[in-house]
């Protein structure tokens, strides 16, 4: 066994991956970041009944069971191709499933942030730890250098989780999207990777939420720590 460690937890000192592995993890200080798998629909699923589950996702909702296995199964194929990163996010001492967080690459550098959260956790700090989380990963791991976000016109937890990781709004929703030409219904949020690094410092100094990551991945005996 490996173990790097480093008692300054700033961006850039965890190894860099060209492209994630299987089996790997990503812990904040109270949640760890984890590749979707089949028993995360039976966490998703009794959710579809809850009133606010359509306003709980950065993206479209599933409708159904069956829509839920497809997006979990595919969400597995697409992770070995490195461009499509699912995970599910678990409070470490209760194992409660937060929600899952998507990266998808859309070009060098840059990455579309999605997000399920559980409608109990829309409002507490869980919710926003967990994309405090993803984009130390993106910044730490995978060299990312801009994440971006959308978000619903008047979604005001959504907006407040946003804000709170320090992303900014780059397109208001109801300007013109210059690829249709019509008014967009959601606003286009943005975090670059220096903006990050500035955000992440000024937490580590005030005591913030996420003071630690490790990155783990197994493979047989094998197993690679690398703590941030």
């Amino acid at each position: 066994m490996n173990i790097v460690r480093n008692d300054t937890p700033l961006a850039g000192t965890a190894r860099r991956y060209s492209q994630l592995p299987r089996f790997f993890r990503w812990f904040s200080n109270h949640c760890v970041l984890r590749q979707l798998d089949d028993a995360d629909i039976a966490r998703i699923t009794p959710a579809l009944a809850h009133a606010d589950f359509a306003r709980c996702w950065g993206g479209a909702a599933p409708q159904s069971e069956s829509e839920v296995v497809d997006f979990v199964r595919n969400a597995q194929t697409e992770w070995l191709r490195g461009t499509r990163y699912v995970m599910a996010v678990m409070r470490k001492q209760s194992h409660d499933f937060v929600g899952w967080v998507e990266l998808r690459a859309i070009e060098k550098g840059a990455w579309m942030l999605r997000w399920f959260v559980q409608p109990d956790f829309a409002a507490r700090d869980a919710g926003k730890e967990m994309l405090l989380a993803a984009a130390d990963l993106m910044f730490s791991a995978l060299d990312a250098q801009k994440l971006y976000a959308n978000c619903p016109r008047g979604h005001v937890i959504f907006e407040r989780l946003l804000n709170g990781a320090n992303f900014i709004e780059l397109v208001p929703a109801g300007s013109l999207d210059h690829a249709t030409g019509q008014p967009r219904r959601q606003s286009l949020y943005e975090l670059g990777v220096q903006d990050w690094k500035a955000f992440s410092g000024t937490r580590d100094q005030a005591g913030g939420a996420v003071s630690a990551a490790v990155a783990w991945m197994a493979k047989g005996a094998h197993a690679e720590l690398a703590l941030v």
